[in-house]
């Protein structure tokens, strides 16, 4: 029972961008032939393609919320590196690139897949990378530490990176990358089932979450179950409640009366939608995408002006353990704090240096059999 409901996930049709390879086998095989061979290679021309975009895109967006290019730019930088991927010539790239070019090209016409994906890095991040075949590439892996290499490319199954399930998951990763804190939408009732969600900032900004392609396909995959499920939690706080409320004042979109209200009144409107089918229709998606876009520009604009009443609660404090003894993270001294950092960077490190090497071993041993195949026969003496 368990092995046909894997087997019947992994052949659903892909999500946009999901994090999941699809025709494993075949991908497999295409990778086996054309990029393993010539990992090293392929690495060295996904470097030269990003140095090259490098100084344009410091120029176009220099800082992004505060911090220096490339910290924070994970999107803008797979999306420039995939468009430049599509577009560039031989002649546009240096000797030592070209054998990496080759090897893609002969993949990509042999069938080989390379398509943008998004999900949950190793359940601290999320992240914008690319799927070649079998391989997970990172064009953009120095945008939170800036000391790590532009580049990483590990074998799909190593990379622990793995499609956002539903609203909860978003909400854990959302929570502490983002430094958020996430609410259920009991304000909005007949947006909430394909806009659950509503994130507070540390400085008391609010939006709703953005809808994207990938959150609208997988509420909808499942018949907005996913959305009633988040929204089904105890209503939202009163003070959030009545502070979007006051934001959204003159805005046409019909409020709630109340948290409890906009909590029931979100539920009925899952399953009503459900009913109508709603689910199956995705020509609604780009108005939904409009009206979240105009809501949360209405509220921008109120809170520039006007400023926000409305203060995230307070963070419980983290801790972690050292040879079995639980330490207050708020407690250690800023040198402790420094060396935790350091080591959980290395750790990091580590694990992905280990990934690295199994995906250079599998090359080695591809180099192998090629080897032994092109050999010449050697005949057995005769005894």
């Amino acid at each position: 029972m368990l092995d046909s409901a894997i087997q019947s996930f992994w052949s659903q049709p892909l999500l946009p961008n999901e994090a999941r390879v699809l025709n494993p086998s075949t991908q497999r095989a295409l990778t086996e032939k054309f990029l393993l061979p010539k990992i090293m290679e392929l690495e060295i021309y996904l470097l030269e393609v990003r140095t090259q975009l490098d100084a344009k895109l410091e120029i176009i967006q220099p800082n992004k919320l505060g911090k220096y290019y490339p910290l924070g730019q994970c999107l803008e930088i797979a999306e420039a590196v995939q468009k430049r991927l599509l577009e560039i010539a031989v002649s546009d790239i240096p000797s030592n690139a070209i054998a990496g070019f080759t090897a893609m090209s002969k993949f990509l016409r042999e069938g080989g897949i390379f398509r943008q994906v998004w999900g949950d890095l190793r359940g601290q991040y999320f992240q914008n990378a690319f799927q070649l075949g079998t391989l997970y590439i990172d064009v953009a892996n120095d945008t939170v530490v800036a000391t790590k290499p532009k580049v990483e490319i590990l074998q799909f199954a190593d990379a622990q990176f793995i499609p956002i399930s539903d609203f909860n998951h978003f909400t854990e990763i959302a929570n502490r990358y983002w430094e958020v804190e996430t609410y259920s939408n009991h304000v909005l009732p007949a947006l909430a089932p394909y806009c659950p969600l509503i994130h507070v900032n540390k400085q008391g900004g609010i939006q709703f979450h953005n809808a994207t392609d990938y959150m609208l396909a997988m509420t909808r995959r499942k018949a907005f179950r996913p959305s009633e499920d988040v929204l089904s939690s105890p209503p939202m706080p009163k003070a959030l409640f009545e502070e979007v409320t006051r934001l959204l004042e003159g805005s046409p979109h019909r409020l709630a009366n109340s948290p409890e209200h906009g909590r029931r009144a979100a539920l009925y409107y899952c399953q009503l939608y459900r009913s109508e089918r709603r689910h199956l229709n995705i020509k609604l998606e780009n108005q939904i995408k409009d009206t979240t876009w105009e809501i949360n520009n209405h509220i921008f604009n109120k809170q520039c002006v006007s400023g926000s009443n409305f203060k995230p609660k307070e963070k419980t404090m983290s801790t972690i353990k050292i040879d079995d003894i639980e330490y207050d993270l708020d407690s250690l001294s800023a040198e402790a704090n420094e060396q935790l950092q350091n080591l959980q960077f290395v750790d990091q490190e580590l694990a992905r240096l280990q990934a690295k090497s199994a995906v250079l071993q599998t090359a080695r041993v591809t180099y192998a059999n090629a080897l032994k195949a092109a050999l010449p026969e050697v005949k057995k003496p005769k005894n």
